[in-house]
């Protein structure tokens, strides 16, 4: 099992601690609902160190990380964080990925904790000549500042002008004499950073949060808000038996360029779609789950009481017919068919 350089921190300061793709990390340190809120309303800190961080470099980098991406990655060389997936032969997901240029021929590449290994290998496999792949992991910890308050807080505790960075630039940033990779990007629907931090400082920067009135949270409420904000996980929404064309992010194939997988989503594309994604609220105060069937085919993928809309939601993969906002689907929950409407994402913009 694998810790985090914070680790003892959230012992000490009582978090609950569960196994999660080898790492041991903090669920939450108070109640969930409360973690979700501070965010939604102020600004919460997250130890996501689990995330597989790569730096690819070399003259042949871009080429490379644009043989891999479904996504055109041109705005990446201009300093932006740029979301693709990178695809199998069949055209499914290996992985949902942001990757962002911080240099000539220097891109950062962030990847989900669970598939960091196959990432790695796959990336391994289809390596070309002047690309250096270096896993970032091994001595940088990663920290989100997520809310409506997070430049003010980043600013007055650090120091930090970040107020005319754009939604999505990435940049090297110099911090206490030592080199971080600062990104206006996050998975809560909110505004915030991401922040790589050599591990030497990464305590010293988490305590000023935590003095600075800065919630910490856990993986609960990192899970809630991305539901609210209809954003993907990887395992549920996405995997290696689903494609992009059953997904709301069809928009990041773009066939106009050359990737693995690119034959397969042609090929696809000539026949209607059998699942697609939708969201849906449960007309009744039943809470819906990963895997429960859909009596008129499908099931949900993920499902919570909204902490934002108290009120139950949900993602799922229906037929094509039930897609359109205010169709009515049935869950199975416990014996009982149970209703929901389908409704536009996200639930909470």
């Amino acid at each position: 099992m694998t810790h985090t350089c914070l680790y003892q921190h959230h012992v000490s300061a009582g978090a609950k601690l569960v196994e999660f793709a080898g790492y041991m990390m903090p669920v939450r340190f108070s109640a969930i609902k409360d973690e979700h809120l501070a965010v939604r309303e102020n600004v919460g800190v997250f130890d996501i160190s689990h995330m597989g961080l790569f730096q690819i470099s070399g003259s042949n980098a871009y080429e490379f990380l644009q043989n891999l991406s479904c996504n055109d990655l041109r705005k990446a060389v201009d300093g932006a964080m740029v979301y693709s997936m990178f695809l199998n032969e069949s055209g499914c997901v290996l992985d949902d990925v942001m990757i962002g240029g911080v240099g000539p021929d220097e891109f950062v590449l962030v990847v989900n904790a669970s598939n960091k290994s196959k990432i790695s290998s796959w990336m391994n496999a289809h390596l070309m000549e002047q690309v250096r792949i270096e896993d970032l992991n091994d001595d940088h910890s990663f920290l989100a500042v997520q809310g409506p308050k997070a430049v003010e807080v980043l600013a007055s505790t650090f120091g930090l002008p970040l107020s005319e960075r754009s939604r999505f630039a990435v940049w090297f940033q110099e911090f206490e004499g030592k080199i971080s990779i600062l990104m206006r990007t996050g998975y809560t629907g909110e505004d915030g950073f991401e922040w790589i931090v050599p591990n030497t400082l990464v305590e010293k920067i988490w305590g000023q949060l935590i003095t600075a009135s800065v919630t910490p949270c856990g993986l609960g409420a990192r899970d809630t808000l991305r539901l609210e904000a209809g954003l993907p996980l990887y395992g549920q929404e996405l995997s290696e038996t689903i494609t992009p064309l059953m997904t709301r992010y069809q928009w990041v194939v773009k066939l106009q360029k050359e990737f693995i997988g690119k034959a397969a989503l042609e090929a696809a594309k000539q026949s209607p779609p059998v699942w697609t994604t939708v969201g849906f609220k449960m007309n009744d105060r039943v809470i819906p789950r990963t895997h429960y069937e859909i009596v008129e085919g499908g099931e949900v993928t993920s499902g919570t009481l909204s902490p934002s809309l108290d009120v139950p939601i949900g993602m799922a993969l229906v037929k094509p017919e039930y897609a359109k906002p205010g169709s009515t689907i049935h869950i199975q929950i416990r014996g009982k068919q149970n209703p929901a409407t389908v409704v536009a994402l996200p639930f909470v913009d």
